[in-house]
């Protein structure tokens, strides 16, 4: 595939470029949110030229949870080195701009899980997972006795699941953080 200054091959490089710069795996929607900050290609089109980067292996799409992530391949790597400078500097330090403020976003959204099902008798099963890549890392399953409870468990695993695997880990291993 030859890359271009201008049309498709300008706008597939900054799609790799972009999901390379997240340094996290990015989902198409989170992706298509970011060209839209610096090109103009349409939802479709990007979504074609996508399919298009999978199709000759330049990303690899892993189910994770309720979506596809996207990750860069080896091919694909070697591609935006070999051409990330026929961007022009401006582009490129919009793309490192916005991926930097909207990384931690990212990848707490695609790599931080809660779900919460309501059972018959009024309480509620709540599953909390942290995810690495395609691997689950850490999940917690817990029966709560209303959606109240369960809602506020869910929300604070939303806003600190780190900081809770922590302490779950601190208190398991007996280990105190130094």
């Amino acid at each position: 595939m030859a890359f271009f200054p201008e049309g498709q091959g300008r706008v597939k490089l900054l799609m790799l470029y972009t999901i390379k710069k997240f340094r996290t795996p990015v989902s198409r929607e989170q992706l298509y949110t970011a060209m839209a900050n610096v090109d103009d290609t349409d939802f479709f089109s990007m979504s074609e030229l996508m399919a298009e980067l999978e199709q000759e292996m330049y990303v690899i799409a892993v189910p994770a949870r309720d979506q596809h992530l996207l990750y860069l391949t080896d091919r694909g790597e070697e591609l935006v080195e070999t051409f990330e400078r026929e961007l022009p500097r401006s582009i490129r330090d919009e793309i490192i701009g916005y991926t930097d403020e909207h990384r931690d976003e990212v990848r707490k959204s695609n790599c931080i899980a809660a779900d919460a099902l309501p059972r018959p008798d009024g309480s509620w099963m709540l599953d909390l997972a942290i995810l690495e890549n395609e691997n689950t890392v850490f999940e917690m399953k817990l029966h709560l006795p209303d959606a109240k409870s369960a809602n506020a468990a869910r929300e604070n695993w939303l806003r600190d699941a780190d900081g809770i695997y922590i302490d779950m880990l601190t208190k398991l291993t007996g280990e105190k953080e130094e």
